[in-house]
């Protein structure tokens, strides 16, 4: 097995501890145990439990974008947004757990600024896909010409955020139905008028 892979390995590890037992308790021996391993073999590939926690959090950031971006492929104007959108989302229960990194690893990062600026980054980079699509669509005289886009991007980064949440939190407030449909209310908004 390569050294990546076992890297990938001793995340998902990770993934399942912090899933169930929380970041706080997602200690380097706690993930060694689910690994079936020593702590030596978790800091061979990790220095301390913080740089294994940001190789997790890049992971889950990067298959969302993945996933957005492969849903995106073929599609056009606002049914691509939608979908775009709706991928972010834990529609699915394997999503569910990306989530509860995502949302402990925001709980983690308060008072700690470095890690504050690592989640800025990411919010930065989905802004400007977000941006780029809805420019896209007010270019197209999809949606309305007088939308602030920034601020566009931000309501639907904060729509994805607060489901994503409220299904961590409180999954039976937020079935699949309904994520859609919230998702769909907020795009509609936007359409411009024939």
């Amino acid at each position: 097995m390569s050294y990546d892979d076992r890297r990938i390995e001793v995340v998902n590890a990770a993934w399942r501890v912090i899933v169930r037992e929380g970041l706080d308790r997602a200690s380097m021996r706690a993930i060694a145990q689910e690994l079936g391993s020593s702590t030596g073999v978790v800091t061979h590939y990790f220095r301390d439990k913080e740089e294994l926690i940001l190789f997790a959090l890049e992971r889950v950031f990067e298959n969302v974008l993945e996933d957005m971006q492969v849903c995106a492929k073929g599609r056009q104007g606002i049914d691509r947004l939608e979908q775009m959108i709706l991928k972010a989302l834990p529609l699915e229960s394997s999503d569910k757990a990306d989530w509860k990194v995502w949302v402990a690893f925001l709980g983690y990062s308060v008072g700690r600024e470095h890690l504050v600026q690592e989640h800025r980054k990411r919010y930065d980079l989905l802004r400007r896909i977000i941006s780029q699509e809805l420019a896209d669509l007010q270019t197209a005289n999809l949606i309305r010409a007088d939308l602030n886009l920034t601020l566009e991007a931000n309501a639907l980064i904060a729509l994805v955020d607060g489901i994503g949440t409220g299904v961590v939190i409180c999954p039976e407030q937020f079935s699949t139905e309904q994520q859609q449909y919230l998702v769909r209310r907020h795009i509609n908004a936007l359409l411009a008028f024939s």
